[in-house]
């Protein structure tokens, strides 16, 4: 019998380049089964791209992204994409779909049949949340942490072993935000899922984060727990980054 994964992704020698831009560059990182590992850094150092390329929605320049032990094709990755959940800021909706549109919008794709869906929707809107009265509703008619729970319930629908979350709460106001990040961590703790958030919050990051990776000019600065970093910072940057967020961090 084989061993169980440990590490669910490995990214080896990762660099990415857009044209001229080198967005992520000699990034090696492992991300734990079952932990929530929070990339973190100012905007434009790279953790969106990576949080991409895990998804293999790009491919690196060089280097190797394997999931579960199999290598990331951009090219053949669509069988990997539907064992991993992915929400971005604001949700990213069809606007032209109901929530519930949304929500089974796969599933239907996959020929799920309507007893099955039924049952689904009523598992995720718990999970999510999410007031069944609101399935009816278009993203317009929905207020913005009602659209995320939306988002949420849709990636949780295939029931994936992995959840990507790219800025999920970003665009909110901060008491949406504040309950929205209660009921996440909830819903995380609940499932025990492999989660990747993306933030820029270092408050955000030490609530969520059994790991958190601070990334500037593509690469990695230095990983691990937030005392970790408080207390023994690889870097002034990490200080810095730190200091500067200090009065949102709640711990």
């Amino acid at each position: 019998m084989a061993p169980p994964v440990q590490d669910v992704f490995e990214l080896r020698g990762i660099r990415k380049a857009f044209s001229d831009e080198v967005a992520v560059d000699c990034v090696d990182l492992s991300i734990a089964s079952g932990a929530t590992t929070v990339l973190i850094g100012p905007s434009g150092c790279g953790k969106s791209t990576l949080l991409r390329l895990l998804l293999g929605l790009v491919a690196p320049t060089s280097g190797s992204v394997t999931f579960e032990g199999s290598p990331v094709d951009p090219t053949d990755a669509l069988a990997q994409r539907r064992r991993m959940g992915y929400v971005i800021q604001g949700g990213g909706l069809f606007p032209h779909l109901s929530a519930e549109g949304n929500v089974t919008l796969l599933a239907r794709h996959l020929g799920w049949d309507a007893d099955r869906l039924a049952a689904r929707i009523a598992e995720v809107c718990d999970l999510a949340r999410l007031e069944r009265g609101l399935l009816g509703r278009f993203p317009l008619q929905l207020s913005g942490g009602q659209r995320q729970r939306v988002a949420l319930a849709r990636a949780l629908f295939l029931d994936p072993g992995v959840l990507l979350l790219d800025e999920p709460l970003g665009a909110l106001d901060p008491i949406v935000r504040s309950d929205l990040q209660d009921e996440l961590r909830a819903t995380f703790d609940d499932l025990g899922k492999t989660v990747v958030l993306v933030t820029h919050d270092m408050g955000e990051a030490a609530f969520f984060a059994d790991r958190i990776v601070l990334m500037k000019d593509g690469r990695v600065v230095q990983e691990g727990t937030f005392d970790e970093l408080d207390g023994a910072p690889a870097d002034p940057f990490v200080t810095r980054f730190i200091g500067a967020q200090r009065s949102h961090v709640v711990r």
